[in-house]
């Protein structure tokens, strides 16, 4: 089988990471795999196990010479509606939907401009072969655009290098920090939904806890404002961006997950990978993906339950019940064999 990739960029980003931990278990199982790409990163860049190309928006790729062709993102599902053949042809073209479009661009955008570029997305992909959301949670979502008919879903892994490790500055940074209090740490774009205020929020409640950042985003000011008028801006570290952000979970206590959306929660697969207690908002995706017995749920927007999950997951350590459904249905293994099922025309198996 032979599989081209329509990606927006090589950057370490969510759908771009995706398509890349999907790349890496197919070459393992020989599948013959090609990267396009249209922009240059800003940052730091994936490695992938097969070759690479940048291309134009205007330039044609050879679509014939594959089996499937897989997009990524709407640069690349507008690339699929202009150029795909409109004569019958033996290649299926597939794209995966990582978010919940018109709600993801409305914390981002307007509501017109999400009304306007959400359903131009979704008309965008209209020629493809087979659209794969995230969820079931998504599949009943996407039903108001697409009904039944070539939708479906496969769940995402995430794979993290266990032998990577934070450089001596980073540690000793970390470590003249995080003391001896409870460490909570976050790995998230800092944007309002990811819902880093409602940790702060929390804080003052919870003596002595200290709460690590890594990530970098729009919200970044409002969160050091409202760290500050909290009275905890003491107890609160925002690194930045840093690479391999996975690196730092080994010395987190709890890892949180206050998302007020998701398509699919990447980070938090990391966190259960690295057999960290987690506790995460009670949204949807959330709880299909976990369970009460395998992470700690707080209710959205209530710091009060926050807290008191918060505290309750400090001396309840749930990881391991995690970590074995993170085996189960999350692997890589399990993550590829479906997505192969897809290529093949079949279904998914959960």
């Amino acid at each position: 089988m032979t599989v081209a990739y329509l990606l927006p960029s090589l950057s370490q980003q969510g759908p771009v990471i995706v398509a890349h931990d999907l790349i890496v278990e197919l070459v393992r199982r020989g599948v013959e795999c090609r990267v396009f790409y249209f922009d240059e990163a800003a940052g730091p860049v994936l490695s992938f196990p097969c070759e690479t190309e940048r291309i134009s928006f205007g330039r044609r790729i050879a679509f014939e010479r594959f089996d499937v062709v897989h997009s990524h993102g709407l640069r690349p599902d507008a690339y699929v509606f202009v150029h795909k053949p409109w004569r019958r042809t033996r290649t299926r073209f597939v794209s995966t939907i990582h978010n919940f479009v018109l709600k993801d661009f409305a914390a981002q955008y307007n509501r017109l401009t999400a009304w306007t570029v959400g359903n131009l997305w979704m008309v965008l992909l209209s020629r493809h072969d087979m659209r794969v959301v995230l969820s079931r949670t998504a599949i009943a979502y996407y039903r108001r655009w697409f009904g039944q008919r070539r939708l479906t879903y496969v769940y995402n892994s995430r794979s993290v290098d266990a032998s990577a490790t934070l450089t001596p500055a980073e540690r000793e940074e970390l470590e003249a920090f995080r003391g001896e209090a409870a460490f909570i740490g976050v790995n998230a774009m800092l944007t309002p939904i990811k819902g880093i205020d409602l940790i702060l929020r929390s804080m003052p409640f919870i003596d002595g806890v200290r709460l690590w950042v890594v990530g970098d985003g729009k919200s970044l000011d409002d969160l050091r404002a409202l760290a500050s008028s909290l009275g905890v801006a003491d107890r609160v570290r925002f690194a930045g961006r840093r690479p391999s952000a996975y690196r730092y979970l080994p010395y987190y206590d709890l890892y949180l997950m206050p998302s007020r959306s998701e398509g699919f929660p990447l980070a938090l697969l990391e966190a259960v990978a690295m057999r960290r207690n987690v506790v995460c908002s009670d949204i949807p995706v959330l709880k299909e993906i976990f369970t009460d017995e395998e992470v700690t749920f707080f209710e959205l927007e209530n710091v009060p339950s926050l807290v008191r999950a918060i505290k309750t997951a400090l001396g309840c350590d749930k990881s391991a019940r995690a970590y074995a459904r993170y085996v189960r249905d999350y692997s890589p293994e399990r993550f590829a064999e479906n997505y192969l099922r897809v290529y093949r025309g079949e279904e998914p198996e959960y």
